[in-house]
C-alpha cells in the first residue's frame, strides 16, 4: 500500500430485493424514455456519505464504522412518492428521513480526526434514493415521468455497505457491516 494514493470511501444503505427491483424498474423505464444516464447501472441505495483517505487509513476507518454499526439498531425506511433536484436528478423520496439523518450524523462524527484529503461529504441533509442523475437537457422529461405517480415502499435497514474506489475509478464493495444494537 502506498500512503500517497487516495481512495474514495462511500457509505450506503441498500434496500431489500423487493424495493431494489422496483427502483431498477423505474431506472429501466426512464432509460426507455430518455436513453442512457449516469446512474442507470448503479445499484439502488441511499448514500450516507463519503470520505477521501489513503488506503493506509482504511483499517482505522472500518474499525470506526464497525463500532457505529455495532451500536446501531435496525430501523425502517418508508419511500413515498418522487422528488427532484433541479435541473439534474429525479429520486424516490423518503417519507421521513429523521432516522437516516441521525445515523448519517453518527457515521460522520466517527470520522472526525481522520487525516482525510476531503472531509465527510455530502453535507446535504436530504437523503433520497436516486433513480436518475446528471439528466441535463432530459431533466424536464424525466421529472414529468414521475411527478404525479404514486409510489410507496418500506424496508428495514440492518447494515451499512462500505465501498472503495480509486479516484475516477469504479466502486467495489469492501465490507458490509451488520447492525448489532
Amino acid at each position: 500500500m502506498n500512503d500517497s494514493i487516495y481512495y474514495q470511501y462511500l457509505f450506503v444503505i441498500n434496500p431489500d430485493s423487493i424495493v431494489s427491483d422496483q427502483i431498477i424498474t423505474f431506472k429501466k423505464e426512464l432509460s426507455q424514455a430518455i436513453g442512457e444516464f449516469s446512474s442507470l447501472h448503479s445499484d439502488p441505495h441511499i448514500t450516507i456519505g463519503s470520505i477521501i483517505l489513503t488506503q493506509l487509513k482504511e483499517d482505522m476507518l472500518l474499525e470506526r464504522m464497525q463500532y457505529v454499526c455495532a451500536h446501531a439498531k435496525p430501523f425502517n425506511i418508508a419511500l413515498d412518492g418522487f422528488g427532484s433536484f433541479k435541473p439534474h436528478t429525479v429520486y424516490a423520496r423518503l417519507a421521513d428521513s429523521q432516522k437516516v439523518r441521525e445515523f448519517t450524523s453518527t457515521c460522520e462524527r466517527s470520522c472526525d480526526g481522520l487525516p482525510s484529503k476531503k472531509g465527510w461529504q455530502p453535507k446535504a441533509k436530504n437523503p433520497h434514493m436516486t433513480i436518475g442523475r446528471e439528466l441535463g437537457s432530459k431533466f424536464k422529461q424525466s421529472k414529468e415521468l414521475f411527478v404525479n405517480r404514486l409510489f410507496q415502499a418500506r424496508f428495514e435497514v440492518t447494515e451499512l455497505r462500505v465501498m472503495r474506489r480509486e479516484l475516477e475509478g469504479r466502486y467495489s464493495i469492501i465490507k458490509e457491516l451488520p447492525f448489532q444494537g
